[in-house]
């Protein structure tokens, strides 16, 4: 018997047995045993092939006859869930639940539209609360998709009478915390935050009151209120290092706010000197800033002071390792591994020895320990690696035959595997074979945005213009804002001195979309110097180094220099270019036609 005909048949035998059981009375009774898959607890958090068991006190249950029809339908939708099938599964409980006004069968509706994400989870938990008034369940799961669907004044009621239920109960903190972990992610948070600045109006003499409309103003766009909001829960309690990352977290973007952020965090770490979590932030900030030295020493202030702490290790270790100190790193991250099982997840840190490992120019003990990733997040890169290092060796036939035997559970899984061996042939010089890896997908999978830029970029490799073109129209029909999309079309174009004025007018569109891209200013300086309009060109060129330092826009910024008669200039650029890249082909291309020796 096959895994998945087994996993299907465990879950469904509680199922037979509950109803088979019920059958002898032809009734569910109130009150009596319930099936076990009609619950559903927490909205928030789905499992469709594991439903909840527990009985909501609230609910009043009606006597339902249970008749073979009623039995089917129910086994049905469970089979279905198990074949993934899950918004099918909904559809029928929530017909079930119309027709039979039992709130266990309009409970599962919600869990699996939830699940499912599909349009009839609104409509089951509206039925439930209908059905169940007071249940606190079906209340909490029909705000809660009001509010995820933007439907801010049909919540607001409900939000209002469970905020005074927990005003006379005295768990205020509780509600708005929960309330903080739902209204930042509403479809309308403009309409969220005046929602919340209304209903906390009695209560804004707490903090956390005030730390939920902060969440609400920031992910509304209104920073300086969530900045305010939190500076002034902080200034309630001092003391409370969550209030001081809230701080931290909604301070108002841009040089002002950072800084007046630093000086909270720097004011608190003075009198709680001893707190590792803050000073692991500290670090943090710091290497953002670019403050290297000093975020080092407070890396390693806070692993002294909890040195075993999971998140800690594996993040100095990943400083360390963009910082050229691969034995620190190393050393942390074996230490990492060392850790109870319970606390760490081994993959990203054993995705990283073997980086670490290659980098040491030891691939057998690289492959060591790619091998030893897990079928999870880190499991794709692994295997890339695994699979490029085995073909670098000599091996190429055993790293594509890597890469067929992986069984894939998704288009986007099966597309980053066609991508990873086009890559690999790719390094290996063996562009037409890659090319067609690629092209022979783009029928397989249809109007995949990805797969057709791939292959867009293999065909212009092996200078098929003619497919590279079509396929780039084809993904800028199918995407019309896809910047990277217009500007490839036109930065090939240009470098092959061809359609110039097209060329510069996709360009322009591409810079439309994203003015900022250092990559499009450099093919818009490209293609300015193809036209001969060298003094723009290398404003947008010079622009473009500013934000990349980038080798191929240092070889394109040094050409237009050299050009321009300013050869030292030129010289300077392409000398650090050489340091970071001595063989990329498109600088050495360019100094040989020119003649130029840095």
């Amino acid at each position: 018997m096959k895994n998945s005909e087994f996993s299907t048949l465990s879950a469904l035998r509680g199922v037979i047995i509950a109803l088979a059981g019920l059958a002898c009375t032809s009734t569910w009774a109130a009150g009596g045993p319930q099936p076990p898959v009609m619950i559903a607890e927490a909205p928030a958090q789905i499992n469709p092939h594991n439903p909840a068991r527990k009985s909501d006190p609230a609910e009043v249950l009606p006597e339902v006859e249970l008749t073979p029809q009623l039995l089917f339908r129910v086994l049905a939708s469970e089979i279905a869930v198990q074949r993934g099938e899950i918004g099918s599964a909904a559809l029928t409980y929530l017909g079930l639940a119309r027709e039979t006004r039992d709130p266990r069968f309009a409970r599962r509706a919600a869990e699996l539209g939830i699940a499912a994400r599909a349009p009839t989870a609104l409509d089951a938990a509206r039925l439930w609360h209908e059905i169940s008034p007071e249940s606190e369940q079906a209340a909490r799961a029909f705000e809660t998709l009001l509010l995820i669907e933007g439907q801010i004044p049909e919540a607001e009621p409900l939000l209002a009478s469970r905020l005074a239920q927990a005003r006379a109960a005295g768990s205020l903190d509780e509600f708005y915390i929960q309330l903080r972990r739902t209204l930042p992610g509403v479809r309308d948070p403009g309409a969220a935050l005046a929602m919340i600045q209304r209903l906390a109006e009695p209560d804004l003499k707490l903090a956390e009151a005030k730390l939920t409309i902060a969440a609400v103003a920031h992910a509304a766009g209104n920073h300086a209120l969530a900045e305010k909001e939190t500076t002034e829960a902080l200034e309630m309690r001092p003391d409370d290092r969550s209030t001081l990352l809230a701080t931290l977290a909604y301070s108002t973007p841009g040089k002002e706010g950072a800084e007046r952020a630093r000086r909270r965090l720097a004011d608190f770490i003075e009198t709680h000197p001893d707190d590792a979590e803050l000073r692991f932030v500290h670090a943090q900030t710091l290497a953002a800033d670019n403050q290297l030295a000093r975020a080092r020493d407070e890396f390693e202030r806070a692993l002294k002071l909890d040195p075993d702490n999971p998140r800690m290790l594996l993040t100095v270790a990943q400083f360390s390792y963009r910082n050229k100190d691969l034995d620190r790193a190393e050393r942390l991250l074996k230490k990492y591994l060392e850790l109870p099982v319970q606390i760490r997840n081994p993959d990203p840190a054993r995705l990283m020895l073997g980086v670490i490992a290659e980098d040491q120019e030891d691939p057998q003990e690289a492959l060591r320990w790619y091998e030893q990733v897990q079928p999870g997040d880190q499991y794709l890169p692994a295997l890339a690696r695994r699979a490029t290092l085995t073909a670098k060796m000599g091996r190429l036939t055993e790293a594509r035959e890597m890469l067929h035997a992986v069984t894939t559970t998704t288009t986007a899984e099966r597309i980053r595997l066609l991508s990873i061996e086009s890559g690999i042939l790719r390094d290996l010089g063996q562009d037409d074979e890659a090319f067609k890896v690629l092209d022979d997908a783009v029928p397989k999978y249809p109007g995949d945005h990805d797969l057709l830029y791939a292959q867009a970029m293999a065909a212009e490799r092996i200078d098929r213009m003619d497919k590279m073109e079509q396929s780039l129209r084809h993904l800028i029909a199918l995407d019309p804002k896809n910047a990277n999309a217009y500007n490839a079309l036109g930065y090939s174009l240009a470098d092959r001195n061809l359609r110039l004025t097209e060329a510069q007018q996709l360009i322009e569109e591409a810079l439309r979309l994203q003015p900022e891209s250092a990559h499009i200013l450099d093919s818009m300086g490209w293609v300015m110097f193809r036209r001969g309009q060298t003094e723009p060109a290398l404003r947008y060129l010079i622009k473009a180094y500013k934000a990349a330092p980038e080798t191929e826009i240092a070889a394109h910024l040094g050409e237009v220099l050299w050009v321009s008669g300013r050869i030292e200039e030129a010289k300077t650029i392409w000398r650090a270019a050489l340091r970071d890249e001595a063989d990329n082909a498109v600088l050495g291309e360019t100094l040989k036609r020119l003649g130029a020796t840095p």
